[in-house]
């Protein structure tokens, strides 16, 4: 069993999911593949596999998702002009281009990157400025971007150092790292409630939170600060994000917890443990003010 990908802490059988294992870290609390996917193995996956496999059927549908997402884009839109952004602000895993239209239809200056093909063909028929790849294959913007932005995408990735290294590099020297995606406290709860505590059990999907190899890692609060701090960033806030707008039963559950969690933020904050998103706000930090 491998350690854990943020904090080398002892990892401990959470539960099987079709045919890979979710740990879960003792020390971070940080919930993710053992072993991990290799990266080129994921790259061809996504790029081959990812909407074909379904994730969920709303995923599957742009038209359906362009619906589910709308609170988790409206969201993300507000952060951005709560922060003021002004500048160049780069879509990393920008998916069927939901949120890079909205940036754009709200007079931000904006580009998407995304590996998977068919969400790709889908937003570059719509006209939005999107190319294949990681950030790795943008040239010429080292220390031009304002903020990089990434929906539902920091629990996909494989090398997560990797991918904030090249962060890093892009952005200006106040620059900004926004990412929005599901943290493990209350996965943990569920999944053990439903399961009535047996780790051995397989896991319940809930709602795509467990899709493996898609979902490498549902990052605990202290997680995702640890592993985006070490890259060269300060962590400026924390925000919960909305609950997305499915529909029938599970969209009754949505609403209501979404206002129960409003309540239980005010209350407790980032240990109210029934967020299922959150918003984090990182900014860059030089590399001087690291080593000083």
């Amino acid at each position: 069993m491998d350690s854990c990908i943020v904090c080398q802490g002892e990892l401990t059988l959470f539960g099987p999911y079709s045919k890979y294992v979710y740990c879960r870290c003792r020390r971070c609390g940080t919930i993710q593949l053992s072993p991990m996917p290799g990266e080129a193995e994921m790259a061809e996956a996504y790029q081959a596999e990812y909407v074909a496999a379904a994730q969920t059927k709303e995923f599957a549908d742009p038209e359906l998702w362009r619906d589910v997402s709308k609170t988790y884009c409206t969201s993300m839109l507000q952060t951005l002009k709560d922060r003021d952004v002004r500048g160049l602000i780069v879509d990393y895993g920008a998916g069927w281009g939901f949120l890079l239209e909205m940036m754009i239809a709200n007079g931000f200056d904006a580009r998407g990157l995304e590996i998977a093909r068919e969400e790709l063909a889908y937003a570059q028929q719509r006209g939005l400025p999107m190319q294949q790849g990681d950030l790795n294959t943008l040239e010429g913007l080292d220390g031009k971007v304002s903020a990089i932005t990434l929906l539902a995408v920091f629990e996909h990735l494989v090398n997560h150092d990797a991918v904030l290294s090249a962060a890093h590099r892009l952005l200006k020297e106040d620059g900004l790292f926004i990412t929005l995606h599901p943290t493990a406290a209350i996965y943990n709860l569920i999944g053990n409630l439903v399961r009535l505590g047996n780790k051995r059990k397989p896991l319940p999907d809930l709602a795509g939170a467990f899709t493996a190899p898609w979902h490498t890692a549902l990052f605990s609060i202290e997680g995702t600060d640890q592993i985006i701090s070490r890259n060269g960033f300060r962590l400026l806030e924390i925000r919960p994000a909305p609950q997305g707008r499915l529909g029938g039963l599970l969209g009754l559950v949505q609403r209501s917890l979404e206002l129960l969690n409003r309540m239980g933020w005010a209350l407790l904050g980032t240990r109210w443990p029934l967020v299922t998103t959150h918003i984090f706000v990182f900014q860059k930090v030089p590399r001087a003010d690291q080593s000083a």
